[in-house]
């Protein structure tokens, strides 16, 4: 259930839940059509007699719940559909329930691109906070190489979320790594550690150079997590042509993500402001591109002032139809 906005009905006025613009990302990867779900599809009631899920139906749910918390979300899904007892189990996951009725296209994502290096508990601890974990706004995304909220300016921005293809980790990881035996090859060497990685899908990512719609990546990469391969984000690991916003590895792991609440109970996708919809860029940030969570975006209005219609300075009764500003800056 998508939590209650505040009672002031000139809320929904103020603000509106969607650009528009295509930004290319996971969201628009067609991920119903490539990972349907059958969740809600069966009935597993009265079927633990008949079924059985091996030696986890020897220990107490609340035991089999911790253990299943702590698989992958690949692998979660994989035991959810061994039987119909294995999928009772998985369904008996308030934490995983609550992911697949709120947030089910992240899952799909998950694991359409096989992104295994956190477990669902971490998941889910993620997706109740809201905050960016590399700047103060609100992070509406995830990074998905390593369950990381983030926000748009710092995914197409910040060096930890241009992830490495393989040949560029083997390489990089090989030259930060501890003296290895010399019989084995960086690609090696590479796998054995296993930083997180992901296997991108083919399609077309970023903003859209042309009509039609983004950089075209036609095959599948295992992408590697820069943070965990480069020591210095700031070094050589960096290369000098980075197309940010224009760069499609970018967003291979990225996919929105609204804030869980009231123990997944309720779900605030949160707002952009109509008031900065219209707003000039200042210091390398669109305004228009912040997102805020429902309390942020009170605060906002209750900072700026309430919106109003755009005011023509030398003319102030003159308004704009269709362009907005804060009362406090007309």
């Amino acid at each position: 259930m998508e939590m209650n906005v505040p009672n002031s009905p000139d809320f929904a006025l103020q603000t509106y839940r969607t650009q528009n613009i295509c930004d290319n990302t996971l969201d628009d990867a067609q991920l119903e059509t490539r990972c349907p779900l059958d969740n809600g599809r069966h009935d597993c009631t009265s079927i633990s007699t008949c079924l059985s899920a091996g030696q986890l139906d020897g220990l107490p749910l609340e035991l089999v719940v911790e253990v299943l918390l702590q698989l992958d979300i690949p692998s979660l899904t994989r035991f959810r559909g061994l039987n119909r007892r294995t999928m009772e189990l998985a369904n008996s996951v308030r934490q995983y329930t609550a992911i697949i009725e709120h947030c089910p296209n992240i899952i799909r994502a998950i694991v359409s691109i096989q992104a295994d290096a956190f477990d669902c508990g971490t998941l889910y601890r993620t997706l109740c906070t809201s905050q960016c974990s590399t700047c103060n706004h609100f992070g509406d995304h995830l990074y998905l190489i390593d369950c990381r909220r983030v926000c748009y300016f710092c995914f197409t921005r910040r060096p930890e979320y241009f992830p490495l293809t393989s040949y560029e980790a083997s390489r990089l990881f090989t030259s930060n790594a501890m003296p290895q035996n010399g019989t084995k090859s960086p690609r090696k060497l590479l796998e054995l550690a296993k930083p997180p990685s992901i296997l991108s899908l083919p399609g077309r990512y970023c903003v859209a150079w042309t009509w039609r719609g983004g950089n075209l990546q036609r095959k599948r990469l295992r992408l590697y997590d820069r943070q965990a391969v480069v020591q210095n984000l700031a070094g050589h690991g960096l290369p000098q042509l980075d197309k940010t916003t224009r760069e499609p590895k970018r967003h291979m792991a990225i996919i929105t993500a609204p804030i869980l609440l009231d123990g997944g109970r309720q779900v605030d996708p949160g707002f952009f402001c109509l008031g900065c919809r219209d707003k000039d860029n200042t210091e390398h940030i669109e305004p228009w591109r912040i997102k805020y969570t429902t309390q942020g975006m009170s605060e906002h209005i209750a900072s700026y002032g309430p919106v109003v219609e755009h005011v023509v300075e030398q003319m102030p009764s003159l308004r704009i139809p269709d362009m907005f500003m804060h009362a406090a800056t007309a």
